[in-house]
């Protein structure tokens, strides 16, 4: 199997800027022209409200995946814990911001930074991930910079653990800067992005490559 961490960010004409932690890897993120509700846990919220602050601990079973859903992650692994993340809106896969939703997130040195997409695209729609993959990243990365880790993240949508979604992790190497992610329409889970920092990429990727026809088989 395999299992990953997130983050994500959003350009639009108003923006509003994302909690993030101090002298994080991740130090800043902005969430535009997305999608307007009302759910738990952030309560009400339009298309340029702030994300949720992660949760101590960073990438953890138990934490928030959304910042407007109440699904924790489940199955993270030993070698991912406390990865940074940031808490996207779920909302954003569908509705009026769908397909005009961007997170520009910025980070502060080199690391491998990964985008997760829910594996239904392909067991349902029979839609590869790498496709998928490359829609989010388009406003920066030509196809296939994002390559798939083989590893997964899961997130729980039942508190008994009857249905935990996997999400495929597609990462790349990037240097530090600002990165502008798009939309994604969805029926599925929303795409989360994540940042882990050099040298753990290094091995993170080897990892990913060893597993990933494994994967594919099942």
């Amino acid at each position: 199997m395999k299992k990953l961490f997130l983050l994500f960010v959003v350009v639009g004409v108003v923006v509003s800027v994302c909690n993030v932690a101090p002298a994080a890897l991740i130090t800043n993120v902005v969430r535009s022209n997305g999608t307007s509700g009302d759910r738990d846990p952030i309560g009400s919220f339009t298309g340029n409200t702030q994300c949720l602050a992660t949760e101590a601990g960073g990438l953890k079973d138990g934490n928030i995946v959304f910042s407007d859903r109440t699904y924790p992650w489940a199955g993270v692994p030993a070698e991912l814990i406390g990865a940074e993340y940031v808490r996207t809106f779920n909302t954003d896969k569908g509705g009026t911001g769908s397909d005009t939703v961007t997170y520009d997130v910025t980070i502060s040195a080199p690391a491998m930074v990964a985008v997760t997409v829910d594996d239904r695209w392909l067991d349902d729609d029979g839609i590869a991930l790498q496709t998928k993959a490359d829609e989010i990243v388009a406003a920066f990365a030509a196809a296939g910079t994002f390559t798939d880790t083989g590893l997964d993240l899961f997130i729980r949508e039942r508190s008994d653990g009857s249905r935990d979604r996997p999400m495929s992790v597609f990462a790349a190497q990037l240097g530090p800067g600002t990165y502008t992610f798009g939309p994604l329409q969805s029926n599925k889970n929303f795409y989360s992005i994540g940042a882990v920092p050099e040298p753990a990429t290094i091995a993170l990727l080897g990892l990913g490559g060893l597993v990933a026809l494994r994967r594919r088989r099942r």
